[in-house]
């Protein structure tokens, strides 16, 4: 895992009139790690989540890619630079397949001349069957193969979570944020999931952030953690750091004692 930060969160705040979301955030997240984000509901996750894929502007602070400030343009732009992520509340298709669901993710990589597209010529037939194949590859890794042809509505819950996670892959992503990927998972599906974030980041030599309410999975994935309370950062360093630190004691019990 290298040292050098993928993504760099400074000075970041965000406010939604009188309310204050974020305030004065820094972070950095490194290349090749897992990166977990926790704290009490209200926190402030989302909205940072929010803020780094664009979908929420700051009122103060930067994002940076690389030492490079990421401009607060569209999602697809920042998609195109090597970020994806998934959502809190599952964004399917679901009158579409399976399989269909991760060609979606895959749409920007089958550009081509408009009057080759209109002709159906032999290269856009074959570039057809390639990302076919790939999303077929990445429904494996996630382990819906079986499911490729099944309508998206029909999956339980927690592999409609999965099938997200492949889509996002798809994009082929340097950094991939999760946000609360293991809710409404049972135990088994929580440390499967484990497993599987564990996997894809060594698979792709990707870059994870994660939000997460399950503390104890949190503890056991992340190499650093980050803590939100009330919007501000509140602690930063190693699982075990973390663990003991009084003032995240305090605020998820409401005492250091």
């Amino acid at each position: 895992m290298s040292t050098a930060p993928l993504l760099e969160v400074a000075g970041l705040s965000c406010r939604f009139g009188g309310l204050v979301a974020l305030h004065e955030v820094s972070l950095t997240v490194r290349e090749g790690e897992i990166f977990g984000l926790i704290g009490p509901n209200g926190a402030g996750k989302t909205t940072l989540f929010n803020v780094i894929s664009a979908l929420t502007p700051p009122s103060s602070g930067r994002v940076l890619w690389r030492g490079q400030a990421i401009p607060h343009s569209r999602p697809d732009q920042l998609s195109r630079l090597g970020l994806a992520r998934t959502f809190q509340n599952l964004r399917l298709f679901d009158s579409l397949s399976v399989r269909d669901n991760v060609l979606v993710g895959l749409h920007r990589f089958a550009a081509s001349p408009l009057a080759a597209g209109l002709l159906g010529s032999a290269t856009v037939r074959r570039r057809q069957r390639q990302l076919e194949q790939r999303a077929l590859e990445l429904l494996a890794l996630v382990g819906l193969a079986e499911e490729a042809q099944l309508p998206a509505a029909s999956l339980p819950y927690g592999e409609r979570r999965r099938l997200e996670i492949a889509r996002a892959l798809a994009t082929e992503p340097r950094l991939l944020l999760l946000d609360e990927p293991a809710a409404g998972m049972n135990p088994a599906e929580k440390n499967d999931l484990c497993g599987l974030i564990r996997t894809i980041r060594d698979h792709f030599d990707l870059t994870v952030m994660i939000i997460e309410h399950h503390v104890p999975l949190m503890m056991r994935l992340c190499d650093r953690l980050a803590v939100l309370n009330f919007g501000e950062r509140i602690a930063l360093g190693s699982p075990a750091a973390v663990r003991h630190d009084p003032r995240v004691i305090e605020a998820y019990l409401g005492s250091a004692r």
